[in-house]
């Protein structure tokens, strides 16, 4: 833990309400996760000196010690309240440290392996593990909204992640057609398509992609039948994208990663 923040919130609690403090017994130089370490795919094969690269993956979430104080004794009935309040939780909550540069950011997490901290038989304290959801933090929710928009048009993801963003993609069609295709030719994959395709649209229409469950849903007929089964993810920076038929409006919704370690 390498933060220089004291408050906290988690779960939408603020650490104020209890008196404690992000803080460390460690003194000097603190080497801390960074997090997004990867596993390098690849292969050796006989009478080959190097071997046949297949890419990466993201094996390891992000995890690190984290240490809360009290400048007071904290009793036993406080403590009571504490742990329902950080630890033994059955999902992932948000978790916000509170210092300027890391406005707006936050970690998916769940703190295990908890363990009171004391002077004598007097509690001042937990020590933790802090668990992530990802090898990473999260910023906040972005939308990018096109209106009465047809051809080509760019989007920028702020992202971190080096690979594939998976977004919720909504469609709105003010018109009929026969069939509509969107593509992002920025994240084309040894130049194979990634046109998301859709058949015998209405006015009306409204089709909401979740990329990442890929689940599809229409407010009108069944879409599953109507849809080439195709995905559209995004790059990290500049995305290029384009639709065959003019849509009412687009809206592309993500949550960007953002590592800033721990």
């Amino acid at each position: 833990m390498s933060f220089y923040g004291r408050n906290f919130v988690y779960n939408g609690t603020s650490s104020e309400i209890y008196g404690l403090i992000c803080a460390s017994t460690q003194g000097g130089e603190i080497l801390s996760p960074a997090g997004s370490s990867i596993s390098i795919l690849e292969e050796y094969i006989t009478r080959r000196e190097t071997p046949y690269f297949y890419g990466v993956s993201f094996p390891q979430k992000l995890q690190f010690e984290i240490e809360f104080y009290s400048e007071t004794e904290i009793s036993r009935q406080k403590v009571r309240e504490i742990e329902r309040w950080l630890f033994g939780l059955s999902e992932y909550k948000e978790f916000y440290v509170i210092q300027d540069d890391m406005e707006g950011i936050h970690y998916n997490c769940l703190f295990t392996d908890a363990t009171l901290e004391c002077v004598g038989n007097v509690v001042y304290g937990f020590h933790a593990t802090c668990v992530c959801d990802a090898p990473w933090a999260w910023g906040e929710e972005v939308t990018h909204t096109k209106e009465t928009i047809s051809g080509e048009f760019t989007i920028v993801n702020t992202s971190d992640n080096t690979r594939f963003t998976k977004p919720i993609i909504k469609l709105y069609f003010d018109a009929n057609y026969a069939e509509v295709s969107i593509e992002n030719s920025s994240a084309t994959v040894s130049g194979s398509s990634n046109a998301m395709v859709f058949e015998t649209v209405t006015a009306g229409e409204i089709i909401q992609i979740d990329t990442d469950l890929r689940v599809i849903t229409s407010n009108k007929a069944s879409i599953v039948d109507r849809f080439n089964g195709k995905y559209m993810y995004l790059v990290s920076g500049e995305n290029s994208i384009t639709t065959s038929e003019e849509l009412e409006k687009i809206e592309i919704t993500y949550t960007p990663a953002r590592k800033v370690g721990s």
